[in-house]
């Protein structure tokens, strides 16, 4: 009888032990599987260099998506008239005139040779949003030349094979906020010889 009793115990302790270690194993598994993605985002972070903010992104390939921002606005007037005449005072008096860099090293274009500030505002237009008055600033000319990294307020940067900014438009829009109100926005452009891509960045204004 008490030897009975002794190997129904042990039998018991085996099962609670078996059964305990079948539980810890899946609390491992559950872990590793959290850290790796933890890491893996943050990663991606890393390498892509932002986001700076909750509304700020930056799209590291073509196929890749990146943030805008947005603030609160004036007429359509006014607006319009910038998005088709986008002044190129203001923006870095080092950048290239034209489409192409005089060496191998990324620098920056002249103006809004991509038209992003009109591509900008026809999304608006066409979505029941008025225009707001955007322009080419030195701060988004080095946001774009740097591909991302050390951009400050709401902005977006993304990278394209080809000066368009329509196509610049629809890959920032699945985290933008283009529709929200906004009293205005800075563009600007760089190319990259060796990768053979146009960067672009907005940042809001107000």
């Amino acid at each position: 009888m008490v030897e009975g009793n002794g190997t129904e115990g042990d039998s018991d302790l085996r099962r609670r032990a078996a059964w305990l270690l079948g539980m810890l194993a899946i609390v491992a598994v559950l872990f590793v599987v959290v850290m790796t993605q933890l890491v893996g985002t943050g990663s991606d972070a890393k390498k892509n260099g932002g986001p700076g903010a909750l509304d700020s992104a930056v799209a590291s390939h073509p196929t890749s998506s990146s943030a805008a921002s947005a603030s609160s606005g004036p007429g359509r007037t006014e607006a319009a008239h910038a998005s088709t005449t986008p002044p190129s005072s203001g923006g870095n008096p080092s950048a290239v005139h034209g489409l192409k860099c005089p060496t191998k090293q990324t620098c920056v274009l002249d103006g809004d040779p991509g038209n992003g500030i009109a591509a900008v505002n026809d999304y608006r237009t066409q979505n029941g949003k008025d225009a707001v008055v955007g322009r080419v600033s030195a701060k988004a000319q080095q946001c774009a030349l740097n591909n991302g990294n050390g951009c400050s307020g709401g902005w977006a940067e993304t990278e394209l094979a080809k000066l368009d900014g329509p196509a610049a438009v629809q890959k920032i829009l699945p985290f933008a906020h283009l529709l929200s109100d906004m009293k205005g926005f800075a563009v600007g452009w760089a190319y990259d010889p060796g990768a053979k891509l146009y960067y672009f960045a907005i940042i809001r204004s107000g």
